[in-house]
């Protein structure tokens, strides 16, 4: 069997990232689950990948933090050599109104979100311009897009997401790395039960088929995404809600 490609999965412990790092594990890739603090939940994943026959390990980095952004991807360049794909999926919410949002909950959410993603894909772009081959998939929103009352913070920072991706796209395209965005639309994940009822409500009647999107389904589709090789800088609305 030839060598395993290696695919760092942002904010993997739970989630959409959780079930993300498990499908590249079922699919052969070594995978590394970033996360910040929820370290016994990425120990789990790591342990269900291993199970099935994978091979995964985690590794703990604040996404927000340049400083441990570059130690982490320092230390993945010396254990493993390469990294063949980056899933930017690290994110946190802070919703509130734009009248009562504090200057603290704005700013974790787009350092976390935006900045965050930028400091990694900055850090996994320059080894894979190296290697001349690389993918870079980032998790927008829907939010980004058609905006988000009660949530200006998110919806802005997956705004800028969007715009991230395109700007890396015509930038790296010339070194072979490939940059796309998936907007995964409404899961019940742990972020999705937090939310009122009433929005879980209106997000199954936006949906021309009435449900919410199944995690399996889009985890498989960025597994095929970041096996592509003539697709670059497009924005993937994995969900049935119409923009």
């Amino acid at each position: 069997m030839g060598r395993r490609k290696i695919v760092l999965i942002t904010g993997a412990s739970r989630g959409i990232g959780r079930a993300l790092a498990l499908a590249f594990g079922r699919h052969e890739y070594a995978v590394i689950v970033n996360y910040l603090r929820e370290k016994e939940k990425a120990v789990l994943v790591v342990d269900e990948i291993a199970r099935s026959g994978g091979c995964a390990r985690s590794v703990r980095a604040d996404v927000g933090d340049p400083v441990q952004v570059q130690r982490m991807i320092e230390t993945i360049a010396a254990q493993e050599g390469r990294i063949d794909v980056l899933v930017n999926n690290a994110g946190v919410a802070r919703d509130g109104g734009i009248l009562r949002i504090t200057p603290q909950e704005w700013n974790i959410v787009l350092q976390t979100n935006l900045t965050g993603a930028f400091f990694v894909m900055q850090q996994c772009a320059r080894m894979m311009v190296k290697q001349k081959e690389g993918a870079i998939i980032n998790i927008a929103s829907i939010a980004g897009l058609r905006g988000a009352p009660g949530a200006a913070n998110y919806a802005s920072a997956k705004a800028g997401i969007s715009a991230l991706t395109k700007s890396a796209a015509k930038e790296l395209g010339r070194f072979n790395v490939r940059v796309n965005a998936v907007m995964p639309g409404f899961h019940l994940t742990d972020m999705g039960q937090s939310v009122p009822g009433a929005y879980v409500r209106r997000a199954k009647e936006d949906s021309v088929l009435g449900c919410t999107t199944a995690g399996d389904e889009m985890a498989a589709f960025i597994v095929f995404l970041a096996g592509m090789r003539t697709v670059s800088g497009q924005i993937f609305n994995w969900d049935s809600r119409i923009i």
